[in-house]
């Protein structure tokens, strides 16, 4: 409304909006007519051959794209065992694990070198070390004259029980019918005794009883066999207390009493006995460390000097399976085994080098001779 002034009728303003509509409409129509006379059909280049030869040529790409080769144009094969080496891996580790433990005896000796300080023979072993066997059939020899030694001192003891006649003629001479030689008690020893006038007794059996007193022990290989006997000759005068704990002990068989508490191979085993409240190991201990040297034999018993003031509830000692001289002056010796010696050296086989027993020991029975 606003293109007409305001005094045109509403009537005049119909009639002009309906002849802008004729106008637009008439233009329209006249827009297709020009478009669609623009439109012509498409012609075929070439003809009817360039439709043939399109058509063989697509019918050519199709064959092409169907054809196999004759040739063999596959990737070729690799062989994954060759390319990943998988069966090296077992050479390779069996090589691994002896370079491995190669390596761990060598850290192993060289451990063992700086606890000896490069010491051939520690007292842990007898190993002998050297390039020639002539030390090593030495040592062989000696033990074997050793063993022999034993053996024939067992053969002389047996006693047959069938009385033949063929005694006489079976033994030399004088052989069974020598007296044995006196019992002589160290001057040292006994001149402290001097002063007390205590009446000893004359014949020389009485004396060995008193001052030589013989005791056994049964060994029992825990839940597995019996050991055998061994045979403790205790030296009355090296510790009096000590030695008449372990009569009175054998001779009531108080064979439970006596535990085995450690034991080092090659060096020594530990035992204790329970000591009664009463008994008189309690109070300070009169001994002399003079009567027996540890490095002049093996199976010594004896025990430390720290218990001279008295033991607390167990009498503590040790059996030596080797001569031990370091221990002179720190321990004091009051026996020593004369029969056993093969099961002392059999039990050695059941000790660990820290003491600890890998199978038990015991006392099965005890006594004196």
């Amino acid at each position: 409304m606003s293109e007409f002034p305001i005094c045109v009728s509403p009537s005049a303003c119909e009639l002009a909006r309906l002849t802008e509509e004729e106008r637009l409409t008439a233009q329209l129509q006249v827009k297709e007519r020009k478009k669609a006379a623009k439109v012509k059909p498409k012609k075929v280049i070439g003809g009817p051959m360039m439709v043939n030869h399109m058509k063989m040529w697509r019918q050519h790409r199709e064959r092409v794209k169907e054809a196999i080769t004759k040739v063999d144009a596959e990737a070729p094969n690799f062989q994954a065992a060759r390319v990943t080496g998988v069966n090296n891996l077992r050479d390779e580790a069996q090589v691994f694990m002896r370079r491995t433990k190669a390596n761990i005896q060598l850290l192993v000796e060289i451990s063992r070198t700086m606890r000896t300080h490069g010491a051939i023979n520690p007292f842990r072993y007898e190993v002998v070390h050297a390039v020639s066997t002539i030390p090593n059939a030495l040592l062989n020899l000696e033990r074997l004259e050793r063993d022999n030694r034993d053996f024939g001192r067992r053969i002389m003891e047996v006693k047959s029980e069938v009385d033949s006649g063929l005694l006489d003629k079976r033994m030399p001479v004088g052989r069974s019918s020598a007296p044995a030689a006196p019992l002589e008690l160290p001057s040292q020893a006994m001149a402290k005794y001097e002063a007390f006038s205590i009446p000893l007794p004359e014949s020389d059996a009485e004396l060995r009883r008193l001052f030589r007193p013989r005791i056994f022990f049964e060994i029992y290989l825990k839940d597995a066999r019996p050991l055998g006997r061994i045979v403790v000759q205790l030296y009355t005068e090296a510790a009096p207390l000590v030695v008449l704990q372990l009569i009175k002990s054998c001779m009531c068989n108080q064979h439970s009493k006596f535990l085995v508490k450690r034991l080092f191979p090659n060096l020594w085993l530990e035992t204790d006995l329970l000591l009664s409240p009463e008994s008189l190991l309690h109070q300070p201990l009169e001994y002399d460390a003079k009567v027996i040297d540890h490095g002049a034999s093996s199976y010594v018993l004896s025990f430390s000097k720290a218990y001279v003031k008295g033991f607390s509830d167990h009498l503590s000692f040790a059996i030596s399976f080797k001569p031990l001289t370091v221990v002179n002056g720190s321990r004091v010796g009051f026996g020593r085994i004369v029969k056993g010696s093969k099961i002392c050296e059999c039990i050695q086989s059941y000790g660990t080098k820290n003491g600890k027993l890998s199978r038990g020991l015991q006392f099965t029975s005890c006594g004196l001779l």
